[in-house]
């Protein structure tokens, strides 16, 4: 299953035109795509898996992808909602940004999950993220669970 995952997005990669509604890694985004391809890399492992003492789970996950791109970010889902730009518009989400959601409570007004925009495809939102259920994966903003505790989406690279 994990070279499934592994082929559709090297795929998804290498087309990106045909597949992708927005031309979303350009040469001109280096640190995009850094993040891309290091939240990748970890595709499966488990929910609070241990990573060079980091445990991966979804904030976790965000911190340690974020520093191998020499981007600092805070540790904790509620706070990194007040890390970066607020990203007004949500069709202009970007690779990289920080994706934040509402926890498991969907009437909650704090943070409780995070995640990192992957690509657009067919006007949805993909986001990588470890889910404690699925361990680090990708999913989309049109999955009900997901789009009821979407908060909104921060910018922290920069560009």
């Amino acid at each position: 299953m994990k070279w499934i995952i592994r082929f559709v997005f090297a795929f998804i990669l290498v087309f990106p035109r045909e597949i992708i509604t927005l031309d979303i890694l350009s040469s001109t985004d280096p640190r995009r795509q850094s993040i891309i391809w290091e939240s990748e890399t970890h595709l499966g492992l488990k929910y609070r898996t241990l990573v060079k003492n980091t445990a991966f789970d979804c904030s976790g996950f965000v911190n340690y992808v974020m520093r191998k791109a020499d981007i600092s970010v805070s540790r904790s889902s509620s706070s990194l909602i007040r890390d970066g730009v607020y990203v007004k518009d949500i069709q202009m989400a970007r690779p990289g940004d920080i994706i934040v959601f509402k926890g498991r409570n969907v009437s909650a007004r704090t943070p409780g999950h995070v995640g990192l925009v992957h690509h657009w495809a067919n006007d949805t939102l993909y986001f990588v993220h470890s889910s404690v259920t699925k361990g680090v994966t990708i999913d989309h903003l049109h999955d009900p669970y997901y789009a009821r505790r979407f908060m909104q989406v921060r910018n922290v690279i920069g560009d």
